[in-house]
């Protein structure tokens, strides 16, 4: 991302409803993939700021890298000490040392020039059963001037996260859309001119329409939980690393 882009992030992260309905899935499909997870080696692939890392605790096991210097500052500024500048195609871990991996928006990014190779590298240092968690962005017609900042390379569908993940023998749990609520405004914002900076929605975390948004994200948080979402603004693949006998366990 432009550094501009990660000062923003820091300063909303927490209090911002699209990243607290972001985290809360995420937490929601570790806990139901991993509920154990308080007691596994987890890493924060692409861990930005810091608040997905932050939020995993136990420093000692669990482990963040990011590539932009910038984003491991402002881990700092967090208190984290369990990070290190890395590149997720090329990650300073041996074999099998996670039970789970999340890398959250950032296989979309410029800078990871090969998915393939990526998602090869995230498989590797995940120990046989282990979770990986991905969120992408969803669908090129959504591409905007927020991409233009972010740095997004690509976006994608549902048929292209399954076929790259079978691709790298990683055997698909969970794959939906989601913010599907919010697709039509999304669409407007980002194609038709509904926001200049090509935002789905406002910094402000203290206005009215933080409030409606975060009663529409529980909402469609609960209906993710029967059944996937045909539709949105962005993707959730929850995968498994084959265990010994190449079957999940």
């Amino acid at each position: 991302m432009r550094p501009a882009e990660y000062e923003t992030m820091f300063r909303v992260e927490e209090n911002h409803w699209w990243y607290q309905a972001l985290h809360r899935l995420i937490f929601e499909a570790l806990e139901q993939e991993l509920p154990d997870w308080r007691d596994k080696r987890i890493l924060d692939a692409g861990c930005g700021t810091g608040a997905i890392l932050q939020q995993l605790g136990h420093p000692e096991r669990n482990k963040g890298v990011d590539l932009a210097p910038e984003a491991l500052s402002f881990c700092r500024q967090r208190g984290l000490t369990n990070v290190c500048q890395a590149d997720i195609s090329s990650l300073p871990f041996p074999s099998d040392s996670f039970n789970a991996v999340i890398c959250s928006s950032v296989l979309y990014h410029q800078w990871v020039k090969d998915c393939d190779a990526a998602l090869s590298e995230l498989r590797r240092v995940l120990r046989p059963d282990g979770v990986l968690l991905i969120v992408l962005p969803a669908f090129r017609l959504l591409h905007s001037a927020h991409d233009e900042a972010v740095l997004t390379a690509r976006r994608f569908r549902k048929e292209e996260v399954r076929a790259l993940l079978a691709t790298n023998d990683l055997l698909v749990r969970r794959l939906t859309y989601w913010t599907t609520f919010l697709f039509p405004a999304a669409l407007a914002a980002r194609t038709f001119g509904g926001s200049k900076s090509g935002r789905d929605f406002d910094r402000d975390s203290s206005t009215l329409g933080h409030y409606v948004f975060s009663l529409i994200m529980a909402l469609e948080r609960r209906l993710l939980r029967i059944f996937s979402l045909p539709f949105g603004v962005a993707l959730l693949a929850v995968a498994r690393k084959p265990g010994a006998r190449g079957e999940i366990s």
